[in-house]
């Protein structure tokens, strides 16, 4: 498999003029942001827009995630290349090159997404695309209290990105013991779920009774990646939506979310509550 041979710092130094003082001249690093193209087997699937580091983890999660494969081996080859676009505008592409079986199936969903373009979601059949039904999680051990209140300072600790440029997204993975695994950086809140999933696919990790905290709110999408890897427990440091606590109950997703100035707020759980209550008695 061919790693990116694309070096990104995550960040350019820009040049800014002050408000109150016009004349002079400071720079700030900004982090990057790179249109990204990915391609199955040759066939265009999805453009997004990435902070162009951890590439590999990225597109290999993101295939776990979206489904496009199921194990590490379905992947034969990934290839990367730099282009650039109207305006001057540098962008990547990659390729991924999946074994043929992965790649019949991919073909296949494809097809049934046809006509579900253009205008979002269109039609019965796009709505229940949009929600698929996915295999349930099985019951996970359960989370110390005591332990979840430090993680948003870990998350901070972790971010090396983010305390450089700031305005980055940011998820860590944490083992069962509480131990942070890594910490994943970008612009968009999805792909650093995504690079999570690839980096615990690469180094054979198994997500069950781990946890992942993430800076952003919890939506849909991120419960469904999440149930599709088979991660236990998901942390965020903004609210979940309605939508997204209700799957996280159906498919016994942890879901909790740390105010900044409460305690904890548990949405979902895969274990009993009462498990959290001796805890903190203990």
């Amino acid at each position: 498999m061919q790693n990116s041979s694309l070096i990104f710092s995550g960040y350019q130094d820009f040049i800014f003029r002050r408000s109150d003082e016009w004349s002079r001249l400071e720079s700030t690093p900004l982090v990057e942001e790179i249109p990204l193209a990915i391609s199955v087997n040759g066939i265009s699937y999805a453009v997004m827009m990435v902070s162009p580091i951890d590439l590999d983890s990225f597109v290999v999660g993101f295939a776990l995630s979206e489904g496009i494969i199921e194990h590490l081996s379905d992947i034969r080859d990934i290839n990367t290349d730099k282009t650039r676009i109207q305006l001057d505008i540098e962008s990547i592409t990659i390729n991924l090159e999946i074994s043929s079986r992965r790649f019949a199936h991919f073909k296949q969903k494809k097809q049934a997404h046809l006509g579900a373009t253009g205008c979002g979601l269109c039609g019965v059949e796009s709505l229940a695309q949009a929600i698929p039904v996915l295999t349930k999680l099985a019951p996970s051990q359960s989370i110390k209290v005591n332990e979840l209140v430090p993680l948003r300072e870990k998350l901070f600790e972790h971010q090396v990105l983010g305390n450089k440029t700031g305005a980055i997204h940011a998820a860590l993975l944490i083992d069962p013991d509480n131990q942070v695994i890594c910490c994943m950086e970008d612009i968009g809140r999805h792909n650093t779920l995504d690079k999570v999933i690839g980096y615990a696919l690469q180094n054979n990790i198994h997500l069950h009774n781990h946890n992942v905290l993430m800076s952003s709110r919890c939506s849909t999408e991120l419960i469904q990646k999440a149930v599709r890897v088979g991660l236990s427990h998901l942390t965020h440091l903004a609210s979940p939506s309605t939508l997204a606590v209700k799957l996280a109950k159906h498919y016994g997703l942890t879901l909790i979310h740390l105010p900044k100035k409460d305690a904890p707020r548990i949405f979902a759980s895969s274990f009993k509550l009462e498990d959290i209550v001796d805890e903190q008695k203990r």
